[in-house]
């Protein structure tokens, strides 16, 4: 069965689901986050989100099928004179290695190049982390470089790779 993935705004009732992600502490590997948000900071920001892109500076997207939400797609680091953006995804652990992140990945590319104008998309992703690696490349990202010793685990620093995908 194909299913159809949808992007939205985030609302209100999304804190509850941007909570379960950033608490999720298999996620902070591979994030610059030192604590975890609280849920009043989380409705706080949904309720007063900025969703102009290239105000803010970046984008926070509901990843939904059907009216269930699966995960977030951020857009960040959007850059309104050169016109590209870095992203990040996130899929709740009972949705993963569904296909789910790279079709959400194809909606949003499709929804930079059309209504954005955005030229290009980048992702830097652990070296170790291969679900994410062939999720962006399923999803037309090509690795384009490498940082050494980028990301500082419990296990030692982690060399990260540059993805960059051109719309």
């Amino acid at each position: 069965m194909d299913l159809e993935i949808k992007l939205r705004a985030i609302e209100p009732d999304d804190a509850d689901m941007m909570y379960e992600a950033e608490c999720d502490k298999a996620a902070w590997a591979y994030s610059d986050y030192l604590a975890p948000l609280s849920h009043e900071l989380l409705q706080h920001y949904a309720l007063t989100y900025d969703a102009d892109p290239f105000r803010s500076g970046q984008l926070r997207l509901i990843i939904e099928i059907g009216k269930i939400s699966v995960g977030i797609l951020d857009l960040f680091d959007i850059s309104p004179r050169h016109l590209r953006a870095d992203t990040g995804i996130y899929l709740l652990p009972e949705f993963r290695g569904k296909g789910l992140a790279a079709k959400a990945l194809e909606v949003a590319k499709e929804y930079c190049r059309e209504r954005l104008g955005i030229h290009q998309l980048t992702a830097t992703i652990a070296q170790i982390n291969e679900s994410a690696k062939h999720c962006y490349e399923k999803a037309g990202f090509k690795p384009t470089g490498t940082r050494i010793d980028w990301l500082r685990t419990p296990d030692g620093y982690q060399d990260v790779i540059l993805y960059s995908c051109l719309l």
